[in-house]
Formats: C-alpha cells, sequence, structure tokens
C-alpha cells in the first residue's frame, strides 16, 4: 500500500497502523530524513515499509514514485490520498500563489496519485482508494478559503470516482475528520484547543477500520468529530 504525506501526522500514523496489521507499507513525503525515522520504527518492530520522496503537486515526481513502487512491489493495493498543506488566512489575505499551492498539493496531488494508480487496479478489478479529507469540505470555516475549496473538490472527485470504478470491484472511501491534532495547525490553537481535538492516531484507526470492513461492505463516506464538538 501507498500512504501519500506520511512524515508526520495522519499520514505518520496511517502508515505505522497498516504496518501493525501486516500490510506491507510505502510512504512517501517531501522531508527525507522524517520518512527515514519512520521507516526504521516500523522495521523496529517487524514490519516492512520503503520510503521515497515526492511531491505530489508534481506530475513528473509522482509518476517516477509511483513507477518505483511498482517495480518493487508489483502493485498497489491500497492508496491512502493523505498529503496536505494550508495556510490560516482569509481570502483577502490569501496570495495567488499560496492558493496554487494550496490547490496543487490538496487536490491537484490526489488526482495525480489517483492517476498513476488506477489502471492497474482496474485491470486487477481490484483496489482500495481511501482519501483522508476534512470536515472543512462541507462546513464554513473562516480563514479556511483555499483549504476548504480544496478539500471541497476532493470530495467531489472523490464521489465521482467511485461510481465510475464501482464496476471494477475497487471501494473508494471518503475520511472526513473533524479537529485533529497536527503540526498543521498553528502552536497557539494547539496549546488553546489540543486537549479537545482528537489524536492522529484515533484517525489512523478509522482508517485501518475502513479496510478491514467485510468484502462485500463498501464504508463509502465516514464523517466523525472530537466527542465536544467542533472547535468554538
Amino acid at each position: 500500500m501507498w500512504v501519500t504525506g506520511a512524515s508526520r501526522g495522519i499520514g505518520y500514523e496511517v502508515a505505522k497502523a497498516f504496518a501493525e496489521i501486516g500490510t506491507q507499507v510505502v510512504v512517501t513525503s517531501r522531508n527525507r530524513r522524517k520518512l527515514a525515522s519512520l521507516v526504521r520504527q516500523i522495521e523496529r518492530k517487524g514490519g516492512y515499509a520503503k520510503a521515497y520522496v515526492c511531491d505530489v503537486s508534481s506530475e513528473r515526481s509522482v509518476a517516477a514514485t509511483a513507477k518505483q513502487i511498482l517495480e518493487r512491489l508489483g502493485r498497489v493495493d491500497v492508496l491512502v490520498n493523505n498529503a496536505g498543506v494550508t495556510y490560516f488566512k482569509s481570502l483577502r489575505e490569501t496570495s495567488r500563489s499560496e492558493f496554487d499551492e494550496v490547490i496543487a498539493a490538496n487536490l491537484r496531488g490526489t488526482f495525480l496519485c489517483i492517476k498513476a494508480v488506477i489502471e492497474s487496479m482496474v485491470r486487477r478489478r481490484s483496489g482500495h482508494i481511501i482519501n483522508v479529507i476534512s470536515v472543512a469540505a462541507q462546513n464554513t470555516y473562516t480563514k479556511s478559503s483555499a483549504y476548504s475549496a480544496s478539500k471541497a473538490g476532493v470530495l467531489a472527485l472523490t464521489n465521482v470516482l467511485r461510481e465510475e470504478v464501482r464496476p471494477f470491484n475497487i471501494k473508494v472511501a471518503a475520511v472526513i475528520p473533524g479537529a485533529t491534532e497536527t503540526q498543521m495547525w498553528r502552536e497557539s490553537t494547539r496549546d488553546k484547543y489540543g486537549h479537545r481535538m482528537m489524536s492522529a492516531e484515533d484517525v489512523a484507526k478509522v482508517v485501518v477500520s475502513i479496510f478491514q470492513a467485510p468484502k462485500r461492505a463498501h464504508i463509502e463516506e465516514i464523517i466523525f468529530r472530537p466527542q465536544l464538538g467542533d472547535l468554538p
């Protein structure tokens, strides 16, 4: 399986959780050092992991990475699209370059990684694509225009793709978590609200549960929030 954005946060925990159930894990991000640390952690516990540096916003980088993964493992049975960036700015404060960066990583990156594996899944008539999105795709949050737009796009892409590949026995899931304590948030926000946020481990457990659902069951979308609700 392939987990993007795996050098920290949700992707980091998703990779560890899948390795713990015996899955061969390939992890990618732009941070070589953190990826190497993750691989060592997994291997110390007897799991299998391989890391590649990949910028999901770059078609060339995604294509080269997918080629290396397929050469090593032969196939990608599960793709977890998790890589993402954001800026906590209003639309008026957001520059064009910042907007483009968020859309390129969050939306275009998801598209590119799916394109890299989908045809082989169709040929095998088997596969599972899990897109980690956000409640920001559905709810309105100020200072989140670029991020919300990108995640709403990923949700729409996910819903359409699911119907397109359903005849080929490919599952496509939208994972829509609420506030989760990761480094994507400002430190001041984590200090103030970290006690009521979900953990990255919580989200990872949900992602694994989707993968482990009965073969004839298709968990298409799952929305979950902190027990105390959204942040004020």
